[in-house]
C-alpha cells in the first residue's frame, strides 16, 4: 500500500511546490505593477509562474495542457515586452525571447515532443509485448495497415524537409539569433500538428473538447476588438487609418486570426448540437465584426475564400447567403468600402503609394534584391524585415528570400501536403459523418484561406494564427488516416 500511496503523494508534493512558487513570483508581480515599475518586472515574473503551473499540468495531464495553451495563446502577444506596431512591420516588431507567448512556446515544443516521443515507444512497446501472435497476423491486415499508414506520410514528410529548410536558414543567417526564434516558433505549429493527431488517435472524443478550447480562444480578442471600436481606445493609425488590433500585434494578425475562426465555425455549425450552435453563433458574431473592424483586406478576402470552399463542399446555398452577406456590409459598413475604395489609386500627388498593395509590390522587388545574399538557403528566417525595415507581406517570397530555393520548393511541398491531407479527410468522411465532417470541411476551407492569405499576409510568421490552423490539420490528418466514428451528438 506504501507503493500504492506513493505516487499520488509526490504528484501532490510537485503541485503544491510548483503553485507556491508561482504565487510568490504572481505576488511580486503585483507588486512592481503597483510601482509602476518596467513592463519587464511586471510580465516575465508571472509569465515564469503560469510556466511551472503548466510544466506541471504538462506532466501529469497533457491533454488538459494543450487544451489549456490554447485557450489563452490567442491573448498573449498584448504581453510583449518591446517594441512597437510599425506600419511596415519593421524590426522594432521583432519578438523577444522573454515574451510570454515565446516562453510557451517553447514549453509547448518540449513538453509535446516529450509526449509523441512517450507515445512512441509505448506502441513500440505493446507491439513486441504481443509477441509472435502479433507477427502471425493476417497479411490483409498488414496491408490494411500500410494503407491507413500512407496517407499519414505525406504531411509529416513535407514538414520535416520544410523544418529542415529553415534549420538550414540559420546556418547562413545574417541575424543567427532572429532566425534560431523563427524556427522554434514554426517548430511549434508543426508540433501542434502532430500532438493533435495523435491525441484524436487515442480517443475521438477529445475532438469536441479541442473545438471548445479552440473557439473559447477567440472571446477575448475578439471582445478586447469591441472595445477598442466602441471607445477609441487602443486604436493604432496604420497608413493613414485608425484600425483596431485586439490582443494581437498587429490588426493582420487579428484578421487572419478571425478568419480562421469563422471559416471553420461555418462548417462546423450545421455539425453540433443546439447548445453548441449557440455557443459558435456568438463567436462567429464576434469575430465578424473584429474582422470587419480590422480593416484587414487580406485576410477578408482570404476569408471569403475559404467560406466558397465550405459553400461548395457543403451546401450550395451557402454562396447565396454569401453573395447577400457581401452586399449587407457594402450597404451597412461604409468603413469596409473605404478600405477597399483606395485601391483604385496607384499614386498619391506626392508621387507615394496611394495605398498599401502598391505599397507592397514597391517592396516585393526590394525583398527580392536579397535573394542575391545566398540564393540556396535565404537570408536567413525573420531577416527581411531587419535588413529593409519592412514585413515581406508574401509568404511565398519570404521563403525563397528568407529560405532560398530549398525554402521554397519545401514550403510549396508543404502546401501541397496540406491540400492532399485536407482531400484525404473530405473522402474519408462522408456528409452523414457529422462532426467528423464538419472538420474535414473546415480544415478544406482554411486551407483555401491559407493559400490566399500568403500572397499578400505574413501567415509563417503569425504564429499565434498558425496555432489554431494546427489543431484543424491535426484532426483532418487523422481523419485522413482512420475516419473516427462520432456523430454530431458527441458536441452537444
Amino acid at each position: 500500500m506504501s507503493h500504492t500511496l506513493a505516487r499520488p503523494a509526490r504528484e501532490g508534493a510537485v503541485w503544491i511546490a510548483a503553485f507556491a512558487v508561482a504565487a510568490v513570483l504572481a505576488a511580486y508581480s503585483g507588486i512592481a505593477f503597483a510601482l509602476d515599475s518596467p513592463r519587464g518586472t511586471v510580465v516575465i515574473p508571472v509569465a515564469v509562474a503560469l510556466s511551472l503551473a503548466l510544466g506541471v499540468i504538462a506532466l501529469t495531464r497533457f491533454f488538459v495542457f494543450v487544451l489549456i495553451v490554447l485557450g489563452v495563446r490567442a491573448s498573449l502577444d498584448a504581453t510583449k515586452l518591446a517594441g512597437s506596431i510599425s506600419p511596415s512591420g519593421g524590426g522594432e516588431t521583432a519578438a523577444s525571447w522573454l515574451d510570454p507567448s515565446s516562453i510557451l512556446g517553447a514549453l509547448f515544443i518540449v513538453a509535446g515532443l516529450a509526449w509523441l516521443v512517450a507515445q512512441g515507444r509505448r506502441a513500440e512497446g505493446a507491439q513486441s509485448g504481443s509477441g509472435e501472435g502479433a507477427q502471425s497476423g493476417s497479411a490483409e491486415g498488414a496491408q490494411s495497415g500500410s494503407a491507413e499508414g500512407a496517407p499519414r506520410r505525406f504531411l509529416p514528410v513535407a514538414a520535416m524537409l520544410f523544418l529542415v529548410a529553415c534549420v538550414l536558414s540559420m546556418v547562413g543567417s545574417l541575424y543567427f539569433g532572429t532566425s534560431a526564434g523563427e524556427v522554434v516558433r514554426i517548430g511549434a505549429v508543426l508540433v501542434m500538428i502532430f500532438v493533435v493527431e495523435r491525441l484524436v488517435a487515442q480517443d475521438p472524443a477529445r475532438i469536441p473538447q479541442l473545438m471548445i478550447a479552440v473557439f473559447a480562444a477567440a472571446v477575448l480578442p475578439s471582445l478586447v476588438t469591441v472595445q477598442q471600436l466602441l471607445t477609441g481606445d487602443g486604436l493604432v493609425e496604420l497608413n493613414g487609418s485608425l484600425r483596431p488590433h485586439g490582443t494581437f500585434w498587429h490588426p493582420n494578425a487579428l484578421g487572419m486570426f478571425c478568419h480562421v475562426l469563422i471559416v471553420a465555425g461555418v462548417a462546423l455549425f450545421p455539425h453540433v448540437g443546439n447548445r453548441a450552435k449557440i455557443g459558435i453563433g456568438a463567436v462567429l458574431a464576434l469575430t465578424g465584426i473584429a474582422l470587419l473592424g480590422s480593416g484587414a483586406r487580406g485576410a477578408m478576402i482570404a476569408g471569403l475564400a475559404g467560406l466558397v470552399v465550405v459553400g461548395l463542399l457543403q451546401n450550395r446555398r451557402l454562396l447565396i447567403g454569401l453573395g447577400a452577406l457581401v452586399v449587407a456590409i457594402v450597404i451597412a459598413v461604409p468603413a469596409v468600402v473605404d478600405r477597399f475604395a483606395d485601391l483604385a489609386e496607384t499614386r498619391t500627388e506626392g508621387g507615394l503609394e496611394a495605398n498599401s498593395l502598391v505599397w507592397r509590390f514597391d517592396h516585393w522587388s526590394q525583398a527580392l534584391d536579397l535573394l542575391g545574399l545566398n540564393p540556396v538557403t535565404g537570408t536567413g528566417l525573420g531577416t527581411t524585415r531587419l535588413l529593409i525595415y519592412k514585413e515581406v507581406h508574401n509568404d511565398y517570397l519570404r521563403a525563397l528570400v528568407e529560405s532560398g530555393l530549398l525554402g521554397l520548393v519545401t514550403y510549396l511541398g508543404l502546401l501541397a501536403a496540406l491540400v492532399i491531407t485536407a482531400y484525404l479527410a473530405l473522402r474519408n468522411t462522408g456528409p452523414g459523418r457529422g462532426l467528423e465532417r464538419g472538420c474535414a470541411v473546415a480544415f478544406a476551407g482554411c486551407v483555401a484561406a491559407l493559400l490566399v492569405s500568403a500572397i499578400s499576409d505574413n501567415a509563417m510568421t503569425s504564429v499565434v494564427v498558425m496555432w489554431y490552423f494546427a489543431v484543424f490539420a491535426g484532426i483532418a490528418l487523422r481523419l485522413g488516416t482512420v475516419a473516427p466514428r462520432l456523430g454530431a451528438e458527441s458536441a452537444r
